[in-house]
């Protein structure tokens, strides 16, 4: 769903194109050929990945660090318990066979590669993107760019 309205955004960006007297859309490959075959959900993925070394890297009290941290000590809900934040990025981590991945974050160095071995990793295009616009939701919550509650 992120994709198709992407292709939609950048329908209306790069506007018809003309051939004779005829106006058309673009179609997709000329989409992938503008934007360099850059792919939003890779994007996002190596973003949250990015987010997570920073985030780690802050020291202890810092609210950014608790959010992510955190849990809420309230009752169980019914059925299947929700998914948080940090179990998507972990999850993108395992596709990718990263390990030890709390010590690699620590040197921020060795976390850009992973990050950058992330947006060209070709495990990540299958990946769920059930939790993606939450998780979009959730990082626009940790800038103060939504006035709404996360989740």
């Amino acid at each position: 769903m992120l994709r198709i309205f992407e292709r939609k955004i950048l329908r209306k960006i790069y506007g018809l194109i003309q051939e004779g007297d005829v106006w058309r859309i673009r179609n997709n490959e000329e989409l992938n050929r503008s934007i360099n075959r850059e792919d939003i959900v890779k994007f996002i993925k190596a973003q949250r990945i990015r987010w997570l070394g920073h985030v780690k890297r802050m020291e202890i009290g810092v609210m950014a660090r608790k959010m992510t941290e955190g849990r809420l000590f309230i009752g169980r809900r019914k059925g299947r318990p929700r998914l948080r934040w940090m179990d998507d990025v972990v999850a993108d981590l395992k596709v990718m066979k990263i390990k030890q991945w709390m010590e690699k974050m620590k040197d921020r160095e060795k976390w850009r590669l992973i990050v950058e071995e992330d947006k060209a990793h070709p495990g990540k295009e299958g990946h769920s993107l059930l939790h993606l616009e939450y998780n979009l939701t959730f990082l626009l919550a940790m800038h103060g760019l939504h006035g709404g509650a996360v989740g």
